[in-house]
């Protein structure tokens, strides 16, 4: 595993961690179902890798590791809330290249576009929108005026590499 050991992400951690996964469990189930449309391969992976993660958790009595995977309801092994903030053009260099990052967006905006600059592609991305792409190899960025919120979900690879799935 080269030096890497899974942990509990810091904003997790403590009191309010398991009531924030609670919250998220009804909105990952739309992400979850377009990853099985959209790339049915990454969901079998990432399913197998849940297991093979909460197996080792068992195996190496980790029990708030173990308490937090079985309330985590995604294959996605990442999430990021990004509120009301102008998204410039980028590229996710930490997620897989063979990935697919989810992205939803909800609040009450106007004029909201995205652009996948590389594709030569831009998208009207009103509330309820969601578009998967690569985020490490699509840059995209997005624009709007209003109140405005992304859930993004994503994979890294370092869990999948940890516990061997391909």
């Amino acid at each position: 595993s080269g030096g890497f050991a899974p942990e509990v992400s810091a904003t997790l951690k403590g009191e309010g961690g398991l009531t924030v996964i609670i919250f998220m469990q009804h909105s990952v189930l739309l992400a979850l179902a377009a990853l099985q449309v959209m790339h049915l391969e990454l969901y079998w992976a990432s399913v197998t890798t849940q297991i093979k993660l909460t197996r080792w958790a068992i195996e190496n009595n980790l029990s708030d590791i173990y308490t937090h995977l079985q309330l985590w309801a995604s294959v996605f092994n990442c999430t990021a809330v990004i509120c009301n903030r102008q998204c410039p053009l980028h590229r996710d260099p930490r997620s897989a290249p063979e990935g697919l990052d989810v992205m939803t967006s909800v609040g009450h905006y106007c004029d909201g576009l995205m652009t996948l600059s590389n594709l030569g592609i831009q998208l009207q991305y009103n509330s309820g929108a969601m578009v998967g792409c690569s985020g490490h190899i699509v840059r995209h960025g997005v624009t709007f005026t209003g109140d405005w919120i992304v859930w993004t979900w994503f994979i890294r690879n370092s869990l999948h590499n940890f516990v061997g799935t391909p």
